[in-house]
C-alpha cells in the first residue's frame, strides 16, 4: 500500500513525515558529458500513525499529491499545510517541527517510557491519547493507561468549563480579599502608632502626683517625761510636723488603738 493510501486509512492523526536528500545519477547529463553527472532529490520518509512502516516518495510528486486530495476533501488542508512547512524547514537545514506536544521530555511519563513511545514513532502526546488499537497492541502492556493519562492531560489542558470559571472565581475573590487585609493592617498599625503618641508626656509637663504629696509624713517627737505624764495612763503626742496643737490621746497600755483617730485638720484644736 502506498503512503497517500495509507494516510487515507488512519485520519485521526497525520503522519510522522521526514525528509532524505539523495544524490542521483543524471543520466542525460552524464551522457552529454562523457562522466558521471549526479544531482539531488529530495524524498518523504513517511510513517503513519502508530506504525513502524517507513514509505519513501519523492517530494516533488508527493506533495502535488496531498494538494490534490486536500482540494478533493479527502486530506484535512491543515495535516498539508503542516508538510509543506516541514519541507520548508528541511530545505533550511531546520528541525523540523512536530504536529503538536512533544513525547520527549512530557514530564508525565518515565523517561524509559518517553524512549520507547518514540521509537515506536508516537513522538507527541495528541498521538498518544488518539493511538488506535493496532498501535496499542504494538506498545503492549501498559498502553491504556499510558493512553487514557495522555487524554486526561490535554482535556485539563484544554478545559474551558464550570470547573475552570470556578478556579477563576475562587483566585479573584482571593486577590480581593488580600487587599482588604491589607489596608485593614495599615489602618491598625496608624491606630497604635497614634495611641502612643498620645500615651507620651510631653517635655516640660509637671511631675504625677502621688500619695506621698497628699498626706504628710508624721514628725517623730519624745514622748513627754514629767512625773505627773509619767504617770498617767494617757499620754499626749503632737500630730502635726509644724508643731499643731493638736492632740490625740493614747492609752499606753494598748498603744495600738488610740482613742481618737491621728487623722484632724490641721491648725484647728479639738474641744
Amino acid at each position: 500500500m502506498g503512503a497517500i493510501g495509507e494516510m487515507n486509512e488512519r485520519k485521526e492523526r497525520p503522519a510522522y513525515v521526514r525528509f532524505d536528500r539523495v544524490a542521483v545519477e543524471d543520466i542525460a547529463a552524464s551522457a552529454r558529458e562523457g562522466h558521471y553527472v549526479s544531482r539531488d532529490v529530495d524524498y518523504a520518509l513517511v510513517t503513519p500513525a502508530y506504525s513502524r512502516d517507513v514509505y519513501k516518495s519523492k517530494v516533488s510528486s508527493w506533495l502535488p499529491d496531498l494538494r490534490k486530495q486536500a482540494q478533493e476533501g479527502k486530506l484535512p488542508q491543515e495535516w498539508v499545510t503542516h508538510y509543506e512547512q516541514a519541507y520548508a524547514a528541511f530545505q533550511k537545514g531546520q528541525t523540523i517541527p512536530l504536529n503538536g506536544t512533544p513525547i520527549k521530555g512530557w514530564g508525565m511519563i518515565s523517561p524509559a517510557q518517553q524512549d520507547t513511545l518514540t521509537h515506536m514513532m508516537i513522538l507527541t502526546v495528541e498521538d498518544l491519547a488518539s493511538i488506535n488499537e493496532e498501535g496499542m497492541r504494538n506498545i503492549g502492556m501498559g498502553a491504556m493507561g499510558l493512553r487514557d493519562k495522555a487524554k486526561a492531560w490535554l482535556s485539563q489542558l484544554h478545559d474551558k468549563g464550570p470547573l475552570t470559571q470556578e478556579i477563576a472565581l475562587v483566585k479573584a475573590t482571593n486577590v480581593r480579599l488580600e487587599g482588604v487585609i491589607d489596608t485593614l493592617t495599615q489602618q491598625v498599625n496608624k491606630l497604635k502608632a497614634r495611641l502612643g503618641a498620645e500615651r507620651e508626656p510631653a517635655s516640660g509637663d509637671a511631675a504625677p502626683i502621688t500619695a506621698a504629696d497628699i498626706f504628710e509624713e508624721e514628725a517623730v517627737v519624745p514622748m513627754p517625761s514629767s512625773s505627773q505624764d509619767s504617770q498617767d495612763p494617757s499620754i499626749y503626742k503632737p500630730v502635726s510636723a509644724e508643731g499643731d496643737r493638736e492632740y490625740v490621746s493614747v492609752n499606753r497600755e494598748n498603744p495600738v488603738n488610740p482613742v481618737s483617730s491621728p487623722f484632724t485638720r490641721p491648725g484647728k484644736k479639738r474641744g
